[in-house]
């Protein structure tokens, strides 16, 4: 037990590193299953995550996702309406860090 607490507090500090917080973690981390997954992520998705936060508050962490660089935020090639989301070379970066304090 001991050793996952202590691996989880290391992922907490990579985490800060990138100025990520336990919110746009679990955000963050869903867009990576997503695009790694081969599927298509849209913001509407995101903002419909009622476990994660409101509308409202979930919408803002997609924003301020978009400001660390952390995510690609862009209008879908067949319907303008939806906008896709993709993780960035930044946030792929942060999940392979994250990936291998817990391989070890």
């Amino acid at each position: 037990m001991l050793e996952y607490l202590s691996k989880n507090d290391k992922a907490r500090s990579i985490n800060k590193s990138y100025h990520v917080n336990e919110r746009q973690a679990l955000i963050l981390d869903y867009i990576c299953e997503k695009h790694l997954s081969h599927k298509a992520c849209h913001i509407k998705e995101i903002i419909l995550l009622k476990t994660a936060g409101s509308q409202a508050t979930l919408h803002a962490v997609t924003k301020e996702l978009a400001k660390l660089n952390l995510i690609k935020v862009s209008i879908n090639q067949v319907d303008s309406r939806i906008k896709d989301v993709l993780p960035t070379p930044l946030a792929i970066r942060r999940l392979k860090a994250l990936v291998a304090i817990f391989q070890k």
